[in-house]
């Protein structure tokens, strides 16, 4: 099983969805971190963003993928 790593982080929960959907159109699973608390807390600010997470031997493909700046 592979470990999973940070592919993004994003401030905003419809960008990290965005770029969710973006990977899995690609084939490539991806999960998001702190997405909940970030919606409780109303800022994902202190927690450092929501992340985006992907199997380790997905990242250099899922960092291809995304918009540069992710």
């Amino acid at each position: 099983m592979d470990k999973l790593v940070k592919a993004a982080s994003f401030l905003s929960v419809d960008e990290a969805y965005l770029a969710k959907g973006l990977l899995e159109s690609e084939g490539i699973e991806a999960l998001l971190f702190d997405e909940q608390s970030a919606v409780v807390m109303y800022t994902p600010y202190a927690l450092g963003g929501i992340r985006l997470m992907v199997k380790q031997s997905d990242l250099a493909r899922a960092r291809s993928i995304l918009p540069e700046g992710c």
